[in-house]
């Protein structure tokens, strides 16, 4: 059969039809544990080397944002002082729908501080939990020649 066939169950029994689809799941399921290992090997490469992207042709492979562990970036305050700091920093607060939110703090605005010295780029490597970063795999175009 080539690409662009398809199969048509129509004619086939429940049985038949049952089958096919435990081959095919079970396939799936190993494909994807294999998959799998292959993200864990790149997300660990990637969370040693603070990579965000690796490019490749086939697949967009790019990592999440970090974690901001708030009581430990706090003391950026005193760093870049308190009107810069209050770009990066959101209040614990209580939203419309009354829902308790905690202090958060942007790390787009605070990575920006990091080429103000060694000093800052410590406290901010301290304050961010690089290990929460998730990766993201996705098939750009199917590769009919694998």
């Amino acid at each position: 059969m080539t690409d662009t066939e398809t199969i048509n169950y129509g004619d086939w029994s429940n049985e038949e039809l049952l089958n096919e689809w435990a081959v095919y799941r079970t396939n799936y399921n190993l494909l994807y544990k294999e998959m799998d290992k292959i993200k864990i090997v790149l997300d660990k490469r990637m969370k040693a080397n603070r990579a965000k992207k690796i490019p490749h042709d086939f697949v967009t492979v790019e990592m999440g944002a970090p974690t901001a562990i708030v009581d430990r970036l706090m003391s950026l305050k005193e760093v870049v002082g308190e009107d810069e700091f209050k770009r990066a920093f959101t209040p614990a607060h209580v939203e419309t729908k009354e829902i308790d939110l905690p202090d958060k703090i942007n790390l787009t605005v605070v990575n920006g501080w990091a080429n103000q010295g060694d000093h800052i780029r410590e406290i901010i490597d301290f304050g961010t939990d690089h290990e929460s970063a998730t990766l993201t795999l996705k098939l750009k175009k199917e590769r009919y020649d694998a």
